[in-house]
C-alpha cells in the first residue's frame, strides 16, 4: 500500500510539473495571441494532467507461458533482516506529510491574519472566503479613492466573485500543499495569480472600454499588500512586477470575436491533450491470463537395464539421481 501511494504521489507531481512548465513557457506568447483570459483558463491543463494519472493505465493481457518439457522448481526462502526499501519509503512519506501539514498550517495562519486585518479595516479591497466569498474594503476606502475609482475597484472584485476565483485559489493552495517539495508548484501558483488578475482587468476594460486611463491611475494609487491572501483575490499586487504587467496590458487593443473563438477552442484542445498525454505517459500494466491446465500422464517406474538417470514419462522428463523400485518392507 505504501509503495502504491508513493508511486501515485510521484506520478501526480511529475504530471503537474510537466503541465506547469508547459504553461510557463507559452503563457506570454499566448497572451499576445489569445488574450489574458485564455491564458488564465489555460491553467486548467494542470489539474487535468494530475487527475489523468489517477485513471488506470493501459492493460496488456499476456498469456502465461506453455508448460515446458523440463520443469525446474525453485523455492524462495526470505532472509531475516531489515526491509531497507520499505523503511526508506515510509520515511519519505512521513517527511512529505510533515511538510504538507506545515505548509497548510502556515497558509491557514496567513489567512487568519488577513481576516483579522480586514475586520480592523486595515486590509482590502479584496474578495475573501470560500463557500460564501464577499468583498472587504479598508476604513479609508471612501477617502483614498474617488467615486469613479471605487466603482472600478468594486467592478474588478465583482468579476472575481462571478468567476469563483477565490475557490480556484483555494484549490491552488491545496495543490501546493500536496506538491510542496515540487518548486514548479510554487512558481506556477504565483504565475497563475498574476494571470488571474490580468484576466480580470481585461474583463473590466471590455465592459468599460472608456476607462483605461482611470483604471491605470487607480492601479497606481493602490499600495503594495501588507499581507498575502492565500484564499481570496487581493486588489493590490504583492510585487511591482505584476502591477507593471497589469498597467501595460491596458494598452492592448481588445480581441476580435474570431480570435476569442479560436482562443476558446485552443484552450479546450490543450487541456484535453494535457490529460491524454499524462495518462499515456503512465507505464503499461501487464496482466497474465491463466494458461489451460496441463495433465501429465503418470506411468509407474519399472526397472530396466539401462543406467539410471533420465526416464521419459509421457511428455515430461523426470530427472532422477537413482532408480529404485524395490518394495519397502516394514521393520
Amino acid at each position: 500500500m505504501i509503495t502504491g501511494f508513493a508511486q501515485a504521489l510521484l506520478e501526480i507531481n511529475l504530471a503537474a510539473g510537466a503541465a506547469i512548465a508547459f504553461v510557463l513557457l507559452v503563457r506570454k506568447p499566448a497572451r499576445s495571441l489569445m488574450g489574458p483570459r485564455a491564458v488564465y483558463l489555460m491553467w486548467a491543463i494542470v489539474p487535468m494532467a494530475m487527475l489523468a494519472t489517477l485513471i488506470p493505465s493501459r492493460t496488456v493481457v499476456t498469456p502465461e507461458p506453455v508448460f515446458p518439457d523440463r520443469v525446474v522448481v525453485t523455492a524462495y526462502i526470505p532472509r531475516e533482516g531489515i526491509d531497507w526499501v520499505g523503511l526508506g519509503l515510509t520515511a519519505l512519506l512521513i517527511a512529505w506529510a510533515i511538510g504538507a501539514v506545515m505548509l497548510g498550517r502556515a497558509l491557514i495562519k496567513r489567512q487568519a491574519l488577513f481576516h483579522r486585518d480586514a475586520e480592523l479595516g486595515k486590509a482590502g479591497p479584496a474578495v475573501v472566503g470560500f463557500n460564501y466569498p464577499y468583498i472587504v474594503t479598508p476604513k479609508d476606502f471612501a477617502l483614498r479613492f474617488s467615486h469613479e475609482e471605487r466603482k472600478l475597484i468594486l467592478a474588478h472584485e465583482q468579476i472575481h466573485l462571478e468567476r469563483r476565483d477565490p475557490r480556484v485559489n483555494a484549490i491552488v493552495e491545496a495543490v501546493r500543499c500536496l506538491c510542496w517539495f515540487n518548486p514548479l508548484a510554487h512558481v506556477g501558483a504565483i504565475a497563475l495569480r498574476i494571470d488571474q488578475e490580468l484576466a480580470c482587468d481585461a474583463e473590466v476594460i471590455d465592459r468599460r472600454p472608456n476607462v483605461r486611463r482611470a483604471y491605470a491611475e487607480t492601479l497606481l494609487k493602490t499600495q503594495l499588500a501588507a499581507r498575502p491572501l492565500p484564499v481570496g483575490c487581493y486588489w493590490p499586487s504583492e510585487s511591482p512586477h505584476p502591477l507593471a504587467e497589469r498597467i501595460a496590458m491596458l494598452t492592448h487593443s481588445p480581441l476580435s470575436v474570431g480570435r476569442r473563438v479560436f482562443a476558446s477552442i485552443a484552450v479546450v484542445v490543450l487541456a484535453g491533450s494535457g490529460g491524454v498525454a499524462a495518462w499515456a505517459a503512465q507505464p503499461e500494466r501487464t496482466v497474465f491470463t491463466a494458461a489451460p491446465e496441463v495433465f501429465v500422464p503418470f506411468l509407474p517406474i519399472v526397472r530396466h537395464e539401462h543406467p539410471a538417470g533420465a526416464m521419459r514419462s509421457g511428455d515430461a522428463v523426470i530427472w532422477l539421481d537413482k532408480v529404485d523400485t524395490e518394495p519397502l518392507t516394514p521393520p
